[in-house]
């Protein structure tokens, strides 16, 4: 007898099909109907990097399918990745990431109980740092979800509708015709009518529109803009169901927001705060899967690990997509029989890969079914050639000090150093990543550099320069920063200087505490030593050289200026910082080579003594700013780099102590007085020059007595005999001894 279906309908715990006038009851634990609960999710923090109060979120709600957008964690590594979703879904869950590795780029992705059977990511014509990343999904039945992540512009309506358009031909040139899809993220919108929405709607739902608690639609942190969506395909909306939690159900999906939703024992661990540290509110809508029955096959391989070959040092990731009866169990395996402990995953990532790592990697997957092995996938681990990750610094100092030059080196080890001098001269045993220049007199001002060396190749330094100061200048204003009266306590101190005259600001609406000072170059010891803690930096990628601290000194009267400082930053602060200073109190000229720190003080010392207008000037002023790596390090990053952490953070901190001042008292000097004039043996004339004893003057010839010939033949201190061999050649000569600045 045939049986066309009519209508269906759920009473209690049963099914009701109405079969033209014949009614079959039939128990609902029969069906193997599955829940698909699809996440649209841009929850992480200002600092663009997942946070426990997201992963806490993710864990609450328990979705199936997440598109994720702005897809950072930790350091960014495929075993940060794994371990994330670990941690936030199962070890059940695989993953899609976008091929973004740069500080500053915001990557896409998909996050899947099922099966990704096939992945990718398409260009976004509008924006260089993220694509539309798309994952082919194999669901439990015989169709297979097309999923897409979107994160579009925030700067325009019209911005965001050029990206519509654009995703809309892509998902409906790549994906197959009457396909489940789904398009879920962050659009940006300021409504629901924008006309980036009205692209979508003829093929893609908006309707039923989720709501929290309180029927609020809206999903922006501060809850007055529809962001973020789930929009199914219409052959999709078919079979959507309510989102089901133990004490409510939300029949149109669901926003989610922590402070609003109760009770939160539905959705524990999340704490009431976590979505108000979110930049979005999570958005949910649940799917109501029909089997065909029980998955019941053993386990089938759709994609191969792959060979892979990358330089020592490196991160590896071999992955395999597996279907068949769940739970699905690998174990991963090295050249064939020596198992590799709690490589228990989908993928099995290598960190830091060495020669030692090279060869076979299978892994066997298994089922209540069976078991099947995957083909071997060979890793070859070359020698890397040596790089720098940090270069040697310009030094300034006076004379018999010393100056160190550092540089750090990447690469396959052993890496051999070799240290120069004006870049052709050889450093007798100059061969290691520091070299010190002891006693250091004038004959060695001049420039350093490094050339590093492994059996691959090799790679030379940027050269720094070396500064010989000959007069000990004298300090003209320093802040140590501590309490004027000793208060035990590192956070309390004083913006006023400790020596001398200036003052200390702000620059850009940075923002700054007291802390810990340098407890190593400040003689105050530990207990009362504060540093000036400077923080609220720009967001990452934004105003370079823009928030910094400045300092105001006036130098009169002083002459070869020496600015020095102690400086460190935190984990997430700027690794980068410029020096810029100005002689008009207005316009700030960057110093050539940028300021490197570490997470501890280091010293920076820079001599503007050779730039014009910084002596004896009553609107001198210095100022230290964040810098991006790109003016940096001149290459193509523009964003901050952090000093030691997976991200750049606005709250991470730039501290300086011992900020100082130098410079030389420009002495006053009596005009040099010729006497003693004669003709010695060989026709040879002498004089005697006086004026200021230890001043340097200068002695010009002239034959003819005009401005422009007047030709400078010897240097020396007063008072000096000077005796000119020369002067039987001139038909005639003038002499005169000129005061040197």
């Amino acid at each position: 007898m045939l049986y066309q279906v009519s209508s269906l309908f759920r009473a209690g715990g049963l099914i009701f099909l109405g079969l033209l006038g014949v009614f079959l009851q039939i128990n609902a634990e029969a069906q193997t109907n599955a829940n698909l609960r699809i996440m649209s999710a841009n929850i992480n923090g200002n600092s663009q990097t997942y946070e426990p109060f997201a992963l806490r979120i993710f864990e609450g709600l328990k979705p199936d399918v997440v598109c994720i957008q702005e897809f950072n964690y930790s350091n960014n590594t495929p075993s940060d990745f794994r371990s994330m979703v670990d941690t936030a879904f199962g070890t059940n869950f695989v993953y899609f990431r976008e091929p973004f590795t740069a500080n500053g780029d915001l990557p896409n992705g998909i996050i899947s109980r099922y099966p990704i059977v096939a992945s990718g990511s398409w260009p976004d014509n509008s924006v260089a740092n993220r694509g539309f990343a798309w994952a082919q999904i194999h669901l439990p039945g015989t169709n297979d979800l097309y999923a897409v992540s979107v994160h579009l512009l925030t700067s325009s309506a019209t911005a965001r509708a050029t990206e519509a358009t654009q995703l809309k031909g892509l998902m409906q040139s790549n994906f197959p015709a009457n396909a489940r899809v789904v398009l879920a993220g962050d659009f940006n919108t300021d409504s629901r009518t924008e006309s980036a929405m009205i692209t979508f709607d003829s093929f893609l739902s908006d309707n039923p529109v989720p709501a929290d608690n309180n029927g609020n639609s809206d999903t922006s942190q501060n809850r007055n803009h529809p962001h973020d969506y789930v929009l199914p395909s219409f052959s999709f909306t078919n079979v959507e169901t309510a989102s089901v939690f133990s004490s409510h159900s939300f029949p149109n999906g669901l926003v989610f927001d922590s402070t609003v939703y109760t009770p939160l024992t539905d959705v524990s661990p999340v704490q009431f705060g976590d979505s108000t540290n979110a930049q979005h509110m999570a958005v949910i809508k649940d799917f109501l899967l029909a089997n065909s029955g029980p998955d019941t096959n053993a386990p089938s391989i759709v994609t191969q690990p792959v060979d892979q070959t990358v330089p020592a040092g490196s991160n590896v990731a071999f992955s395999v997509t597996a279907t068949g009866a769940l739970p699905l169990s690998y174990q991963w395996y090295f050249n064939t029989n020596t198992l590799i402990s709690a490589a228990t995953a989908n993928t099995l990532t290598i960190t830091n890969a060495q020669l030692t790592n090279s060869g076979g990697y299978s892994v066997i997957i298994t089922n209540s079914m069976g078991s099947i092995t995957s083909v071997v996938a060979n890793l070859t681990v070359t020698n890397a050639a040596p790089g720098i990750s940090a270069q040697p610094q310009n030094q300034s100092v006076v004379v018999a000090g010393n100056a160190t030059f550092s540089v750090s080196a990447t690469g396959t080890a052993p890496v051999g150093f070799q240290w120069f001098f004006n870049t052709n001269t050889l450093i007798d045993g100059a061969t290691t990543n520091a070299f010190t220049v002891s006693n250091a007199q004038l004959t060695n001002a001049g420039g350093y550099s490094v050339i590093i060396t492994n059996s691959v190749g090799s790679v030379t330094s940027r050269v720094a320069t070396l500064t010989v100061i000959s007069t000990a200048p004298n300090i003209i204003a320093q802040w140590n920063f501590n309490s004027v009266t000793p208060d035990n306590s590192t956070s309390t101190g004083t913006t006023a200087p400790s020596s001398g005259s200036g003052t200390a600001s702000l620059v850009g609406g940075a923002t700054a505490t007291f802390a810990t000072g340098d407890t190593t170059r400040d003689a105050v010891g530990t207990n009362d030593n504060s540093g000036w803690n400077t923080s609220t930096y720009p967001a990452q990628s934004t105003g370079n050289k823009t928030r910094g601290a400045r300092f105001q000194v006036s130098t009169v009267g002083r002459q070869n200026i020496v600015v020095a400082w102690a400086s460190q930053s935190s984990n997430t602060g700027s690794k980068y910082a410029r020096l810029q200073y100005t002689t008009n109190g207005t316009d700030f000229i960057d110093l050539s080579t940028a300021v490197t720190n570490a997470n501890s003080y280091l010293p920076q010392t820079n001599s503007l003594g050779g730039l014009p207008g910084v002596a004896d000037n009553p609107n001198f002023a210095f100022q230290i700013m964040a810098e991006f790596e790109s003016t940096a390090l001149n290459d193509a990053n523009t964003n901050y780099v952090p000093v030691n952490s997976a991200s750049y953070m606005t709250t991470g901190t730039m501290r300086y102590d011992l900020v100082t001042v130098l410079g030389s008292v420009i002495a006053t000097t009596a005009p040099a007085v010729l006497s003693s004039p004669g003709i010695t043996s060989g026709n040879q004339f002498s004089l005697t020059v006086t004026g200021t004893t230890g001043s340097n003057y200068v002695i010009q010839v002239s034959t003819n007595l005009s401005a422009s010939n007047w030709v400078s033949i010897f240097t020396n201190a007063a008072p000096f005999t000077f005796t000119d061999s020369n002067a039987a050649n001139f038909p005639q000569g003038f002499y005169r001894a000129v005061i040197l600045p």
